[in-house]
């Protein structure tokens, strides 16, 4: 999910949250209720001072307001659509199974 689309759904459930609309925000932030819109509908890309102030609004940081749900509760999640057919796709899978085993152990090497 890109950065844009994570803080476009934080500040929508945000703002479901605590009842207020799209012209409040807008006041808030300085801009018009029309701007707010597009952005909110991902029709503008959100700019870095507009995230700051959203995240400000929100009372998280700019970090927090970022950074993915799933990857903040540690819950990581691969999707693979159609099915492995060939010896070759069969060996980059378990290449990557590999990898990804060897960097949580290393991971918690670390920690």
């Amino acid at each position: 999910m890109k950065t844009n689309d994570i803080v476009i759904s934080k500040v929508i459930k945000w703002l479901k949250a605590e009842d207020k609309s799209y012209q409040w925000l807008a006041e808030q932030i300085g801009v018009s209720k029309s701007l707010v819109g597009l952005m909110l509908k991902g029709e503008r890309t959100l700019k870095s001072d507009h995230i700051e102030q959203f995240a400000k609004i929100l009372g998280i940081t700019t970090k927090e307001l970022v950074q993915s749900d799933t990857i903040k509760e540690g819950r990581l999640t691969v999707s693979l659509l159609g099915e492995l057919s060939n010896r070759h796709s069969k060996r980059e899978l378990d290449s990557l199974l590999f990898a990804i085993n060897d960097y949580l152990a290393l991971k918690e090497q670390v920690q």
